[in-house]
């Protein structure tokens, strides 16, 4: 027996220059393990320059029921310049909503 909440979850993060500005209009890959490329829609973020979506609730049904993490590869470029990182999710019993074990919350572009 599930009861889902109507919280949908995201998992933001910040890409900044070596200054340490945020920056925005990046060019996004995330990937799962497997090197497959999922489609994560990046709107702009109301919550400042440079967030970048990382995952949100949609992918649920990647994960099973059963407590396992996943692995997640986030890059960004502007054509030049790279940020990566590596992220960790898993998700509740119910598959409800995503959940991030580790993973960076500020990114530099390099």
């Amino acid at each position: 027996d599930c009861m889902c909440t109507e919280e949908y979850r995201f998992f933001l993060v910040t890409i900044v220059d070596t200054l340490g500005t945020p920056i925005d209009s990046l060019d996004i890959a995330i990937r799962d393990k497997d090197g497959d490329e999922l489609n994560v829609l990046q709107d702009p973020h109301p919550f400042g320059t440079g967030k970048y979506t990382v995952l949100n609730d949609s992918f649920t049904d990647m994960f099973c029921a059963c407590g396992t993490t996943q692995k997640f590869y986030f890059t960004a470029t502007d054509g030049n310049r790279n940020a990566n990182g590596e992220f960790l999710f898993n998700t509740d019993e119910c598959k409800c909503h995503i959940n991030k074990e580790s993973g960076p919350d500020t990114l530099v572009l390099r």
